[in-house]
Parts: structure tokens; C-alpha cells; sequence
């Protein structure tokens, strides 16, 4: 028989379609309902999964804190969906009461609570689904990495290392299953690291990492496969399968949910309840420039987008720092703003969190180690590519990267990639501890978060008055039009192009 699987990952709460550059848009939930209910009907033995952070990130959060998004997932017909980093950020309360509003099966097989916590019991570690007499294993992991989670989270919550806990389950589950599913709320790396140390998961579907995988990538015989954020495209999986036999995997695609896929009425009408209820659009100001957010832009080279964060910053202390750095797995949205007027609900997508940022004192080595950290992923699209306002750097991707010890808060490789670093147009040297920078950054880098551990060692550290979405709408209000340059900033070296336009 054939078996479809369907998933999805980190849909950050974006109900609605985005626009793209060409004028036309793509996803919503809506549409995304229109094409669950087409492959439904051509495939009756399906699944349909989603590999966790499912609603913070957009107007929709700030509003609602997730309920549309359970309402809507309830109304396609999810089996089961991991537990994402992002589905704990209103805490422990919160997300227990969306889990029991959900109808469908949450997992994590690595995080357990004790039996006096709200979140006691709230997941299980597997869910087994029959079709026709095959047998289908999905069990759920997630990030272990504590500094992701609220406080009354990771607190509370006993964490067993990934590779372990998906050994565990593959002893449990692959003598009852005949395909055994591995859903991943891990990041690509965390796969990656899984599918190396363990013999027997049939697949596993990922999330966490925000950049999509077109094509099946295979680690020790075991395919990891990924889709993109929010809703414009889905995964398919199709398997041939037989009861008592390993189920083969006979293909793979990410489809785009477009235009071809009429809303879903229903789905449409429960999206357009919540819509009604948003609160109204303000204008915050106006962009000179248009910052594009995508994935494959913002974390690849100098872009628009992270220079405009770096800049408010930049604004907003002005001669209290001399240098600013915001990480890009803290700008989302994943789409083009502007040129043109910048809202409300457009700040809420573009930077969701609105921790306060921090300040601090660091030298000249440790300057070197923030940036090295910042440029250690190239070329993978990942979110600890580093935007900063005051420096001029130039780079070479092609030589050894720094490489962190993840067990254990020490760096593994101090990395060679950063070449130089211009301050005030003169060169830093970067082995003068002496010589030391007032520095600004987003909250979560700030706190030694996306592996940017070194800032701990910082000195004079205190946290801002304003959370950085309120920064950001005082220097709209005060500096629109803005533009923002881009060019300057992060210099490759032998890359012209990039050079000259950055990625967006």
C-alpha cells in the first residue's frame, strides 16, 4: 500500500498568505486546508504532522498567545506535532491549557516534568498509528538547550540528551512498527547528530532550523527531510508499505501551497474571526528601504534587514555604545517589508520577542570570538549570522570556522574566518585586551544565547529600560522616512557581488 505523509514546521502563528516580491502570495491556512483536504482524497492512508513552534511570531501571538492557531490545526486534522522551543515562551500555564485544547497528539520524548507540575503528563513520548495494518511509529524531540526556554520551564523540567532518548525509542518502538518516524524539533545539526549515532529511524521530519530541504538529505542511510517556515509550502512523504514489513521510502517534495489551492471556506471564515479581533493598524513610520527578512537572505551576508535593527539600536543609545549586534534568528517574519509605511503588526513579525537589549563592556579577543561566532555557520542559512552597526569586517567563509563544544561551554575551534575589524576607520588588533568597546544587542544574544557564550565574560553588563520592538518604533517615529545602507558592513573576501549588494 501507499502511505503519504505530511509535514510542516515552525509556522510561527503566520495564518495568513504573505506577499511576494512578484506581486502574488503564497500560504495561509486556508489554502494550506484546501491542499490537506486534495492529498486527502487521492491518498487515504495519510498523516499529517507538524514539527513544532507553532504560533509565536506574528500579530496572531501577540493578540491571542496561540488559541487560532490550536483552533485551526484542530480543523485539519493534525495526528501529531513535537514540542517546539517557542510553543513554551508564555510559560508553563499557558501552554498547558493549548495543549488541552488541541485534538491532536503532542510529543517529546526527552522532556519529562514530576507529577505536582501543570506540564505533568501533558505529552507523550510516542504515538503509534494503524492503516490498513501498517504500523506507524512517531515518536517526538526537542531542543535541549535550556537558554530557549522561560524560566518556570526549564526549571522544573528533567532533559534527556537527544541521542539517548532517540536510541530509547527506537529499542521501544522498531519491532512494533512497521515505518518509524522521527519528529524533530532539533535543528539541523541536532538531526544530523542523531541520524549518525542511531541505527533504525525510517525518517526524520524536521524543524527548529528554518531553512527548507528540496531534497532528502541522508545521514548513515537515514533521510532528514524539512520544510520551510510559516505556511507557504508543505512536505510530502510517500512511503510503499506492507504489514510486517520495513516500509520503503519511494519519494519526496516540497510543494508550494500558491495560488492553485482556493481557501478552504471553513478555514477562511475561523481565520477571518480572529482577524476581526485584532487590534487596529497603526502606522509606525515609513521605510526608504525595504528590508527583506528571508531566511536565505537575512543569514547569508550583510542585509537590510539586520542593518535596520543594528541602526535603531545604534539610535536609541547613541553615545552610550560604540558598537551594536543583533543576531538574525531574532529578526523573523520571513518577507519583504517596504519600500513604503511599516506597522504594528508588520513590528510583530519582524521582531516578535521584544526582550530588552543588553549592554555591556568587552575587549578586543573578545570581539573577535563574538564575530567569529557570527559568520561560523557559512554557508548554511542560520540565525547566528551576526548584523552590527560600527564596524567594518572582512571575512573569508572558506577558512576554519569556530566550532563550539556543545556539552560543555567552551569553544572547541577559535575559528580563523574574520580576516580584520574597522573601528572609527582604524584596524582592531585583535590580541590588545586593552582596548575595549561599549557594545549594544538583542536580548537573547546578550544573555549568551545562539552560542554567543563569550559575552558572559563581559563586564559592566545591565539590561536596557526598553524592549527592543519599543526601540525600533521610536526610531520609526522619529528618523522616517529610514534608510538603511547596505554594503559596507560585512566585506567577503574574493565575493564582488556580495560585496556590493549584500543578499537584500
Amino acid at each position: 500500500m501507499e502511505l503519504v505523509i505530511l509535514h510542516s514546521n515552525d509556522t510561527h502563528g503566520h495564518l495568513l498568505p504573505i506577499p511576494t516580491p512578484s506581486g502574488e502570495t503564497l500560504g495561509g491556512y486556508a489554502r494550506r486546508s484546501t491542499f490537506v483536504k486534495r492529498q486527502r482524497a487521492r491518498h487515504p492512508n495519510l498523516l499529517l504532522l507538524d514539527a513544532g513552534d507553532l504560533y509565536q511570531g506574528s500579530r496572531f501571538w501577540h493578540a491571542f498567545h496561540g488559541a487560532p492557531d490550536i483552533q485551526l490545526m484542530n480543523l485539519l486534522e493534525y495526528d501529531a506535532v513535537t514540542l517546539g522551543n517557542h510553543d513554551t515562551d508564555k510559560g508553563s500555564e499557558l501552554l498547558a491549557e493549548r495543549i488541552n485544547e488541541a485534538r491532536f497528539s503532542w510529543l517529546s520524548a526527552n522532556m519529562t516534568f514530576p507529577d505536582d507540575h501543570v506540564l505533568f503528563d501533558q505529552w507523550r513520548p510516542f504515538v503509534i498509528k494503524a492503516f490498513e495494518g501498517v504500523r506507524v511509529g512517531i515518536f517526538g524531540l526537542t531542543v535541549d538547550a535550556m537558554e530557549l526556554f522561560p524560566e518556570d520551564f526549564r526549571d522544573h523540567v528533567t532533559v534527556m540528551q537527544e541521542v539517548e532518548a532517540a536510541a530509547k525509542m527506537v529499542d521501544i518502538l522498531r519491532d512494533q512498527v512497521d515505518l518509524l518516524v522521527m519528529l524533530s524539533h532539533l535543528g539541523h545539526i541536532g538531526d544530523c547528530a542523531v541520524a549518525e549515532s542511531v541505527s533504525g529511524i525510517d525518517v526524520i521530519i524536521g524543524g527548529h532550523s528554518h531553512t527548507p530541504l528540496e531534497r532528502v538529505h541522508e545521514v548513515n542511510e537515514t533521510p532528514i527531510v524539512r520544510a520551510i517556515v510559516g505556511t507557504t509550502q508543505m512536505g510530502k512523504l510517500t512511503f510503499l508499505a506492507a504489514p510486517g514489513r520495513r516500509a520503503l521510502l519511494q519519494s519526496y517534495e516540497l510543494i508550494p501551497i500558491d495560488d492553485t489551492y482556493e481557501n478552504d471556506p471553513i478555514v477562511a471564515a475561523e481565520v477571518e474571526r480572529w482577524v476581526e479581533q485584532l487590534p487596529p493598524t497603526t502606522v509606525l513610520g515609513q521605510l526608504a528601504t525595504a528590508l527583506d527578512t528571508r531566511t536565505e537572505v537575512k543569514t547569508l551576508a550583510e542585509s537590510t534587514a539586520g542593518n535596520f535593527f543594528a541602526d535603531a539600536l545604534k539610535y536609541y543609545f547613541s553615545d552610550e555604545v560604540d558598537l551594536t549586534f543583533v543576531h538574525m534568528g531574532t529578526v523573523r517574519g520571513d518577507r519583504i517589508y517596504g519600500p513604503g509605511d511599516f506597522t504594528n503588526h508588520d513590528l510583530s513579525e519582524y521582531h516578535p520577542f521584544d526582550n530588552p537589549p543588553m549592554l555591556m563592556e568587552i575587549n578586543a579577543p573578545q570581539l573577535k570570538v563574538i564575530l567569529e561566532r557570527g559568520v561560523s555557520d557559512l554557508p548554511r542559512a542560520v540565525g547566528v549570522f551576526l548584523s552590527h552597526a560600527g564596524l567594518k569586517v572582512t571575512v573569508d567563509p572558506s577558512r576554519q570556522p569556530q566550532v563550539i563544544d556543545q556539552d560543555r561551554p567552551r569553544l572547541k575551534t577559535h575559528g580563523q574566518r574574520v580576516l580584520s575589524a574597522e573601528f572609527n576607520g582604524q584596524a582592531v588588533d585583535f590580541r590588545d585586551a586593552s582596548q575595549t568597546f561599549r557594545v549594544a544587542m538583542d536580548g537573547y544574544m546578550g544573555r549568551g544565547g545562539a552560542g554567543y557564550r563569550i559575552v558572559r565574560a563581559a563586564r559592566n553588563v545591565r539590561q536596557a529600560p526598553l524592549g527592543a520592538g519599543r526601540i525600533i518604533e521610536q526610531y520609526l517615529r522619529e528618523c522616517s522616512p529610514v534608510s538603511t545602507d547596505l554594503g559596507g558592513r560585512i566585506i567577503f573576501a574574493n565575493d564582488s557581488e556580495a560585496n556590493a549588494n549584500g543578499r537584500g
